[in-house]
């Protein structure tokens, strides 16, 4: 992959990260981001595989980790709903 390819798709996973950064921060459709974060890992680590510059993996490699804390965030705040609505 190309550096301006991949410096394309990276600029595309960010704002798909901004997207789901909104829904967590409003508790809105914890499925579809926990979902979106599965394929934007999926394709992070695709990314990671080809030969990138040292300065895009890391950026690839801060995205990555960014995604994983967000993931894990979501699937929290799944548990929560589900307690909230098993208790009601």
């Amino acid at each position: 992959m190309e550096a301006e390819e991949a410096e394309k798709r990276i600029r595309e996973i960010e704002e798909d990260l901004r997207f789901c950064e909104q829904l967590l921060q409003r508790e809105a459709r914890m499925e579809l981001v926990k979902v979106m974060l599965e394929d934007l890992m999926k394709e992070v680590r695709s990314i990671m595989e080809t030969g990138l510059p040292e300065g895009l993996r890391e950026k690839v490699s801060d995205i990555e980790f960014k995604i994983r804390v967000l993931y894990h965030r979501a699937n929290a705040l799944l548990s929560l709903q589900e307690e909230s609505k098993n208790s009601f």
